[in-house]
């Protein structure tokens, strides 16, 4: 988080916090507990904190807001590993929460000399960041709570009470925000807003944006206005929260209605950060407007800088101090009626829909296209032109889109709980975001049910069935795809049922089931052929005809698992050619036809055909940045090796391998650990 130019008057704790920390063990994560009440300025000093220790710290300075305050509830674990994991290990994650842990864990302890500080923002209660602890030693651990946590005293945590501001501190931090000569000679009317301010630090930043924005006005001037009552949305018992809520309270009053009502709807609204395009959306503003009100609010101090550097993809980001979105919406919930609250949030919802429907269809374009119920279709949609923005779009704003499934769930929103879910496909497929997958689906597939709606049901219990054969959990996804099967064929929806076979075919074939999958493969291949042959249209053959080289993708390892290395030669080397003459190429299954290749040599007897494979394939892995397949065509080179009898080649492939699976997969990463202590 920035540290403001105007930090003021906590030397002192930064002194008391460093010289307590030095007295630690360093062969441990070391945590720091700043507590303080709402606005007491804990965040500024812990991001002051870190910056100064940041040279010790070269793993990099990571931040996670816990959202212990917010209206929505505190932040879920397995979300804030997910988000931890991707700021230092990009790519696929495991699947459980247990996973997730036991990799960042692994992760962070994987360079002793690289240790990480990681800043824990609005606590609630210690044990939400023990499994956020990093593994092995050095690393420091910043967090903020308004509570004590005291359960963290066993832990050897250095817990720090940040108090207000004296009348000291209050001079000095209007001296650095407006100049010595506007301040200095007024001291009776500093120990009154000291007073009045409670010494809250967001509550003198109020205020003194309210000095700036008028030079003319006097220090006692504003004086005279505060001391009047203002009405408020709480009425806190802590002297700070008080003050920190008459002084929003006066801010807000103080605001053009356009900005005010930005204001009010985005705090009652779901998203945890903020953007021109989102905000335009919502509150049926155009992009520029929504852009002003929010550098307006940003710069009375009612909204906070998101970072600080404007996002590559969706431009400036703000977001609410949890005080402040508490009390827009407290004032939205008084001010506006329910009608107009339900219309703010199904415009935002249908915002995120049309946006990721956008880039749904451009980036998969053979993904069925299913019904989407827009009330309010943003006026200022966002185009994408290829798919790499479009990607990095829905990577931006993952937080955001499974925040905008949960919001649509609890208004009983069921079309956009299914719909958002079922547009999020090339997301997954890309990220293998399994606590995204996982959550978005399981809460789709209640409300298509809800719905009555079986395609709908049928799609997202499929992807579902994606998500669970990559995670092993081969008899769930056996259990799904049945399912779906059923539905398919009494439906008639010949589609979905080649989809289903195939699908269900591949599970079996991951879980060793030779005999159960070829049958299924074979049928879902011929169905995929008659349809493909009376398609009426070149998208719909297209479809197929990609969908039959993705078949014969899992024949040919039918066939390598049968010891018919010529036939999954033949079906393969088919494959891949029809994948890359496709008029938009599929290189990514392209390429795991040609990992399968070398496997296929290498069992027929053409070691030297199967390495050049081999390679080739990770080549085209890692020019995608696919981490999981880049690996798994590595193990299957060093098996390779491992057949020709080159044992020391395979015993360094498969540690490449190994390399690659602990980022990602802890099972698979065990699997590589048997096969190069044989190899050795």
């Amino acid at each position: 988080m920035p540290v403001p130019a105007s930090f003021t008057d906590r030397v002192s704790a930064l002194w008391a916090v460093t010289d307590r920390l030095a007295r630690l063990p360093s062969d441990t994560a070391r945590i720091v507990v700043i507590r303080g009440g709402s606005g007491i300025g804990k965040t500024t000093l812990a991001s002051r904190l870190i910056h100064e220790h940041q040279p010790q710290f070269p793993g990099g300075q990571l931040y996670a807001d816990l959202r212990g305050y917010a209206p929505s509830g505190p932040a879920r674990t397995p979300e804030v590993l997910a988000q931890l994991l991707r700021s230092i290990r990009p790519g696929a994650q495991p699947t459980s929460p247990e996973d997730l842990g036991a990799l960042w864990r692994s992760a962070t302890a994987a360079d002793p000399d690289r240790p990480v500080c990681l800043l824990l923002d609005n606590v609630v209660r210690g044990n939400q960041i023990r499994p956020l602890l990093p593994g092995g030693p050095g690393h420091l651990v910043v967090v903020t709570s308004r509570d004590p946590l005291a359960e963290l005293a066993p832990d050897g945590a250095v817990r720090y009470e940040l108090g207000p501001f004296d009348e000291s501190a209050v001079r000095d931090y209007l001296s650095a925000c407006l100049g010595d000569e506007r301040t200095a000679p007024d001291r009776e009317a500093i120990a009154e807003l000291t007073r009045l301010s409670a010494g809250s630090p967001l509550a003198l930043a109020l205020a003194v944006t309210e000095l700036a924005a008028d030079p003319d006005q006097s220090l006692a001037g504003l004086l005279t206005a505060l001391s009047h009552p203002h009405r408020q949305t709480s009425t806190p018992h802590n002297p700070q929260e008080t003050a920190v809520t008459t002084a929003l309270a006066r801010a807000y009053q103080e605001l053009p209605s356009g900005t005010a009502l930005v204001y009010r709807r985005m705090g009652h609204l779901f998203p945890l950060d903020l953007d021109a395009a989102t905000t335009a959306a919502a509150c049926n503003l155009s992009q520029a407007a929504a852009t002003q009100a929010l550098q307006d609010l940003r710069e009375v101090h009612l909204l906070e800088a998101g970072s600080t550097e404007a996002d590559p993809v969706r431009g400036p980001l703000y977001r609410f101090h949890d005080a402040a979105r508490g009390h827009a919406a407290n004032l939205a919930a008084q001010e506006d009626g329910a009608d107009a609250l339900a219309a703010a949030l199904r415009r935002t919802l249908d915002f995120y829909l049309q946006t990721t429907t956008a880039a749904e269809r451009r980036i998969t374009p053979t993904h069925r296209h299913l019904s989407r119920d827009y009330v309010y279709p943003p006026a200022e949609p966002i185009q994408f032109s290829d798919d790499a923005p479009a990607l990095a779009w829905l990577k931006a704003q993952r937080h955001n889109l499974l925040a905008a499934v949960r919001a649509a769930d609890a208004a009983r929103l069921d079309s956009c709980v299914w719909q958002q879910a079922h547009s999020l496909w090339p997301l997954l497929r890309e990220s293998h975001d399994y606590t995204l997958w996982f959550k978005t689906h399981e809460l789709g597939i209640q409300a298509a049910r809800r719905c009555g709606d079986r395609v709908a049901e049928r799609e997202l219990l499929g992807t579902m069935g994606i998500a669970l054969r990559g995670a092993g959990r081969y008899s769930e996804a056996i259990t799904a795809y049945t399912r779906v099967l059923e539905m398919a064929c009494a439906d008639g929806d010949s589609r979905s049922e080649s989809q289903t076979r195939h699908e269900l075919g591949a599970t079996y074939l991951a879980a060793g089931q030779l005999q159960q999958a070829q049958p299924l493969l074979v049928e879902a291949r011929a169905l995929r052929e008659s349809l493909g042959a009376s398609a009426e249209s070149e998208r719909d053959w297209i479809y197929y005809r990609r969908g039959i080289a993705l078949t014969d993708i899992c024949l040919g390892q039918v066939h390598l698992g049968h010891g018919q290395a010529n036939d999954a030669i033949a079906t393969l080397t088919s494959a891949r050619e029809v994948l890359l003459q496709l008029p938009v190429p599929d290189r990514f299954d392209a390429a795991r036809a040609l990992a399968f290749l070398g496997r296929a040599y290498a069992r027929g007897g053409d070691l030297e055909t199967a390495k050049e494979c081999g390679r080739q394939a990770a080549a085209e892995f890692s020019t995608r940045g696919s981490v999981r397949w880049g690996a798994h065509s590595l193990e299957m080179l060093g098996q390779t090796a491992q057949d020709a009898g080159r044992h020391e080649q395979a015993a360094e492939l498969f540690t490449e391998a190994l390399a690659l699976y602990k980022l990602i997969s802890p099972r698979d990463a065990d699997r590589v650990r048997e096969r190069l202590r044989r190899a050795r």
